[in-house]
């Protein structure tokens, strides 16, 4: 079997191999995001940019999913680590099968009850009509984008520069395809779905092909068959993001909701873009926590503890180094990079950058928070993993929500959040440190 890439002594060079291709990939994604924002909130205004922010949550389901399924890459890099590579392909191909179904069940639910479920959202009377068309599409590239997704997969069996390539190739298609519909032929929010259906699908075959012609672990149909101890063991792994990204489909749709109460489709539009905000400085450092993992899952099978402690500490400085750079370029230019989505409408633009800096102010713990917990489902400790999603929404930041915003309304509504993950990564990074700790000592004995 072809030599692993983590079998490379340099840690800070297989961090980088695989975090860089990796961060690159989650910028390019969001960028992706920033195309359809841009073209909607400049050539629809407002209530499309309302319309985005109650159709978000769609999103959030699809990405529930998504990670549901990303202990497929990490078993993959334990069985590598392992040398079992004939284990490796039967859990892709099996994986893979129940990945595509659950498109088509999850698609199939969410277009018979589409508009019923718009309103539960926080739809309005002026955005209703935007936001289903928007769905449209996006109904219909559900499957896709689970397809797509696995380009996770590609970077964990030592391949992330071809990942890295599909993002681009999405984006960069995306791209074009935004300003054909959307300011060409004029098909507004409807055609920013299109134009991403388009992308998804092309993007979906391409990582198909791959997986059928690659040499390190392929995709095999004959393997495709119902085991339910292999969904169990991938799912054991993925439940913790999946719980999680459930928590913030949650929190979204409360957020949603109160800034409705106290602010109208002014507050909800806020929402819409502050998020987007808050994804791209996530994405700028994303990537490195997408890319550890691999390495730590492929060490942590090969029993080389000491490897993964070394990992995890220039992880934390990377990570913790490019969020405050971010965040504070962020914080002092708001009023420019709103005024980038919404040219024209000042006082959207006023609130929005407000709310950016309140919302936003510690966001830097949103990196420490993700390296621990990404460490705990890479060493396949979901109960710690599950416990720090918990802790983090359900348990802090939507009850502070509520408590907050009865004091100080909108702005209650957006401090929660700050407070909330900033307490959580304290905790977090002080377990995950004692767990390594704990590793390297029960190794030695």
């Amino acid at each position: 079997m072809k030599k692993s890439t983590f079998e490379e002594e340099n840690v800070l060079l297989n961090i980088l191999k695989f975090s860089i291709p990796s961060t690159l990939s989650s910028i390019i994604s969001i960028i992706c995001t920033l195309t359809d924002r841009f073209f909607i909130g400049n050539l629809v205004g407002r209530d499309g940019i309302s319309a985005m922010s109650v159709v978000f949550p769609y999103t959030m389901i699809v990405n529930s999913v998504i990670f549901l399924f990303s202990g497929l890459s990490i078993l993959i890099g334990i069985k590598l680590g392992e040398k079992r590579k004939y284990e490796a392909e039967e859990i892709l191909s099996k994986g893979f099968l129940y990945l595509i179904i659950i498109g088509i069940v999850l698609s199939t639910i969410l277009w018979l009850f589409n508009e019923t479920f718009l309103w539960k959202l926080g739809a309005t009377r002026e955005n209703i009509i935007l936001a289903k068309e928007y769905t449209k599409y996006f109904i219909l590239m559900i499957c896709f984008q689970f397809i797509l997704s696995q380009s996770t997969v590609i970077r964990a069996i030592g391949y992330p520069f071809n990942a890295m390539v599909i993002n681009i190739f999405v984006t960069i298609l995306n791209g074009i395809l935004d300003y054909i519909f959307l300011a060409k032929l004029f098909l507004g929010v409807a055609g920013a779905s299109l134009a991403t259906f388009i992308s998804v699908f092309l993007g979906s075959i391409y990582v198909l092909v791959f997986f059928f012609r690659n040499d390190v672990v392929k995709l095999k149909i004959n393997k495709m068959k119902f085991e339910i101890l292999t969904l169990v063991s991938i799912f054991k792994i993925g439940i913790p993001r999946f719980i999680n990204q459930f928590f913030q489909f949650s929190l979204s749709v409360v957020m949603l909701k109160q800034m409705g109460k106290y602010s109208g489709d002014l507050g909800i539009a806020s929402i819409g873009i502050i998020s987007l905000l808050r994804d791209l400085i996530n994405t700028s450092f994303q990537g490195f926590s997408q890319g550890t993992p691999a390495i730590i899952a492929y060490y942590y099978g090969a029993k080389n503890f000491k490897k993964i402690q070394e990992v995890m500490k220039i992880h934390v400085r990377i990570v913790l180094s490019i969020s405050l750079f971010c965040l504070i370029i962020t914080l002092i230019n708001a009023e420019y990079i709103i005024s980038f989505f919404v040219k024209n409408d000042v006082e959207l633009i006023k609130y929005a950058s407000h709310g950016t800096r309140v919302h936003l102010c510690l966001l830097f713990s949103t990196a420490l928070f993700l390296s621990y917990n990404n460490f705990f489902q890479a060493i396949k400790d979901s109960k710690k993993a599950t416990f720090f999603y918990m802790l983090r929404v359900p348990i802090l930041n939507i009850p502070l929500i509520f408590i907050l915003s009865y004091f100080f309304q909108d702005n209650g509504v957006l401090v929660a959040f700050p407070v909330s993950d900033f307490i959580t990564s304290l905790i977090a990074m002080y377990i995950g440190k004692k767990e390594i700790e704990k590793l390297i000592s029960n190794s030695r004995d």
